[in-house]
């Protein structure tokens, strides 16, 4: 889903940048993604571009796998690295 949606920012494609962006988010009980955040930005729009996927995988139909504890759903932080590389 992230690499199929995602779209290289053409100024980082213009200035090379490459690199990984790091998302962290919440996988709330209904599987649901809560309170993304960017920990690691390559710059160059890199980071901006990644959290636009991330927070639309809650409009996809498809849901996480929320965590369990003694059986029951709990919410668990999850962290994405999304790579961006020329071809």
């Amino acid at each position: 889903f992230i690499y199929k949606n995602i779209k290289y920012p053409p100024i980082a494609r213009e200035n090379g940048v490459e690199g990984t962006v790091v998302i962290r988010f919440v996988v709330g009980k209904d599987g649901s993604v809560e309170e993304p955040t960017i920990l690691r930005d390559i710059g160059a729009q890199c980071g901006s571009e990644a959290m636009r996927v991330v927070k639309m995988m809650n409009s996809m139909g498809k849901k996480w796998v929320p965590g369990k504890q003694r059986g029951k759903p709990v919410k668990v932080y999850f962290n994405l690295p999304v790579k961006f590389r020329l071809e």
